[in-house]
């Protein structure tokens, strides 16, 4: 058993709750632990707690606790791209208001396995453990077929990591937090807490968050962030780099990440023979079992 108890956290707001309720259930029918499970929302309704409180019943072992975040918690949030909401901004408020260790997980992901097992993790002094992002690998590892933003973005990422390399840019959407070490240093957890910072970057708290933690994270195995179910691609990219391709606590994907505006819940992509169809495909399956216990909550 971990030292570690399990600790879970949601943020969502009114539009991307229906998501984050098909994400929340499938963690759930894989959970094999005790836990903790903490729910934060913007601009929730009764009957949008009421849902949350639906798909949690059932689990005598997890104890919920729910948060409704205000104008105060998000004043000075805005987000130069248009598919990250004000909400996301939220996480940033974790490590003052959970103790311990919590994983933050994004709304638009599937979680394929039991997350438990990722409390066992050595951190090492870090104050999160992290994934490398798949966009950023892909551009370094193969410059050729990068979009034409990479000359631009690059830059833009190195500024944020300072003497870290570009590579350990990570993608937020799932993050081990370390909420007593975080604490532990003032100075770090006012600067997390910085939403006007935060707002004020490209890709918004994603950015600010590796700009604050960089030389202050432990690389995960790529299958607890996994984008879109691209894992030997993901792999191939880590190889050509020079890094390892296996991360802390390595093992099957636990949690697929459909980051950026498409979704799969919209999208069908009938093209499985490629990763990103079959993890929609895969999303889809589990879509219609959730919908068979919840037709009034499937996503739009």
């Amino acid at each position: 058993m971990s030292p570690h108890p399990v600790k879970i956290a949601y943020v969502t707001d009114r539009g991307f709750l229906r998501p984050t309720l098909v994400s929340l259930w499938s963690l759930l029918t894989h959970l094999g632990a005790p836990a903790e499970l903490h729910v934060w929302g913007d601009g929730l309704g009764s009957q949008d707690w009421d849902a949350v409180d639906r798909v949690v019943a059932g689990h005598p072992d997890l104890t919920l606790h729910t948060r409704a975040l205000n104008a105060a918690h998000l004043r000075q949030t805005r987000s130069a791209a248009t598919h990250i909401s004000a909400a996301t901004m939220g996480r940033l408020l974790l490590p003052r208001n959970v103790s311990g260790r919590v994983l933050y997980i994004d709304g638009d992901t599937l979680v394929t396995g039991d997350v438990a097992p990722v409390f066992n993790v050595d951190l090492q002094d870090a104050a999160a453990g992290i994934v490398r992002d798949f966009g950023v690998c892909h551009w370094l590892a193969d410059p050729g077929a990068a979009p034409a933003d990479r000359g631009t973005r690059l830059p833009q990422i190195q500024h944020l990591l300072g003497e870290q390399p570009q590579s350990d840019y990570f993608n937020a959407g799932v993050m081990l937090l370390d909420c007593d070490a975080i604490r532990r240093d003032p100075a770090l957890l006012a600067r997390i807490e910085d939403v006007a910072a935060a707002s004020a970057h490209v890709q918004g708290d994603q950015d600010h968050l590796n700009q604050v933690l960089a030389g202050r994270v432990t690389q995960l195995d790529i299958g607890w962030n996994l984008s879109w179910g691209r894992l030997s691609r993901h792999r191939a990219y880590l190889r050509k780099l020079g890094l390892p391709m296996t991360g802390a606590a390595p093992g099957p994907a636990r949690i697929l990440h459909y980051h950026g505006p498409r979704k799969p819940w919209r999208d069908p992509r009938r093209d499985i023979w490629s990763s990103k169809g079959r993890a929609t495909w895969r999303y889809r399956r589990q879509l219609c079992r959730f919908a068979a216990l919840y037709p009034d909550l499937v996503p739009e």
